[in-house]
This record gives structure tokens, C-alpha cells and sequence, in this order.
């Protein structure tokens, strides 16, 4: 298939390195991943951005593939002043053809409890009621809690790395972890504040009135979360 005609699956597809500048999502781009002494730049050019410029339509008016070019972009103080026909210009930033796209928002998470940067931790077979759960996180919070805001931090950083900006996450709010997971991951965003965005949903994971969360659903509500859950 020609370079500048490419299929909706492909078109995907091939878009997960992606590159933006900041007017498109005030995150980490690619860019300043590949060179960190961009960020000290107010004004700098990319080449080989790949655009999309239209779709391809059969018979019945259908979208079969999207047309793509090439482009070369001046950004300034992080928004995109120009979009021109791709030049080899010199001292650009090469995107190598990638296309460029808007970031992500993930919008369901839970950014306070996670493995994720731990060893491996396969599932029990024996959890599998929602009581089983309950009872799997009395006994493992108090332990992931001593790393919560580092681990939080870390898969902030893999959420950035596959083109995520901003999170909407729930926040156990319990009898065992009580506000300590909602300080914790308060901690870890304000850490990167700079570069990812999030709202909060305070939860009652072990369940309202299953466990006595009530109370401490009320001082959580305090402490600058954006939603309640239940």
C-alpha cells in the first residue's frame, strides 16, 4: 500500500510512538522523551511529521483509508506557529514519518495501588468473589502503601511513554489505608504536576457500610478529590 494512503486499522496502528507538541497536550511528548535539553528551547522545528490530509471514500461513500503527508512544523513557546511542506531544514527534529495525534486521556484507573514496578504478581485463584478482593487488599495494603507514591509515580511515567497525558483515577478511601492512599497519590501528582494532569474519584473500595468508610469518606471529600464514588 502506498505510503500516503493507509488503512483506518493501520493508521492506528502505526500511530502508538506519538508525537505532539504541548498546545496539543501540556505532557511529555516525544520529543522532549528523545531530548531533554528541548525543553529549554522556545522555538524549534520538526520535519517528516506525518499528517492526515483527507480520507479515501469507495463507491457507497464509505471511508476505506486516510491520505497522510509529510510536514515540517515550527513550534513556539509550545504551540504550533506553522505548518509547512516538508523541508530538510537544517538543525529539525526528524519525527521519521510518525504520525502526529492529540495524547490520551485514560479515563478509569486506580494510580494508588499497583505492582507495577515490583516483581511479577500472578492473580490468586482463590480471589475471586468481591469479598476475596476485600480481604487480598486488607492484608496487602499496609505493605503497599510504604511504596504507593513512587509506584504511582512510575506508571504515571508508563501512561506518559504510550501517549497519555491526564487520568481520571480512583482512590481507595478505607478503614485500612484510611486517607494515607489518597495522601500518598496526592503526593505523587503534585511530584508531576508539570507534565500530567488528573481528577480524583474517592472510593469506598471495601464498600460503604461493609466496612466502616462512611466517616472517612466525609474527610476525604476535604481534601481536594473531584468525585465521589460508590
Amino acid at each position: 500500500m502506498p505510503s500516503n494512503q493507509l488503512s483506518r486499522k493501520d493508521f492506528i496502528r502505526n500511530s502508538s510512538l506519538l508525537l505532539a507538541s504541548s498546545s496539543m497536550f501540556p505532557g511529555r511528548s516525544f520529543i522532549q522523551a528523545k531530548d531533554e535539553r528541548q525543553k529549554e528551547r522556545s522555538t524549534y522545528t520538526l520535519k517528516n511529521v506525518r499528517l492526515e490530509t483527507g480520507f479515501i471514500y469507495d463507491d457507497d461513500n464509505n471511508i476505506t483509508a486516510t491520505k497522510t503527508a509529510l510536514f515540517s512544523l515550527k513550534i513556539e513557546d509550545g504551540k504550533i506557529a506553522a505548518i509547512h511542506e516538508n523541508r530538510n531544514i537544517p538543525g529539525a527534529i526528524d519525527a521519521k514519518g510518525y504520525l502526529m495525534l492529540p495524547a490520551f486521556k485514560d479515563m478509569h484507573i486506580h494510580l494508588d495501588k499497583t505492582f507495577y514496578g515490583g516483581p511479577w504478581r500472578a492473580k490468586s485463584p482463590k480471589n475471586r468473589s468481591v469479598k476475596d478482593m476485600i480481604a487480598f487488599e486488607q492484608q496487602n495494603l499496609p505493605e503497599m502503601l510504604k511504596t504507593s507514591t513512587e509506584k504511582a509515580e512510575r506508571i504515571i511515567e508508563l501512561l506518559q511513554s504510550k501517549g497519555s497525558y491526564f487520568a481520571r483515577s480512583h482512590v481507595n478511601i478505607e478503614p485500612t489505608s484510611k486517607l494515607q492512599s489518597l495522601k500518598n497519590l496526592q503526593e505523587a501528582l503534585e511530584n508531576k504536576k508539570n507534565s500530567f494532569g488528573a481528577e480524583l474519584v474517592a472510593f469506598p473500595q471495601h464498600g460503604i457500610y461493609y466496612t466502616e468508610s462512611a466517616p472517612i469518606m466525609k474527610d476525604a471529600a476535604q481534601m481536594g478529590i473531584d468525585y465521589i464514588g460508590g
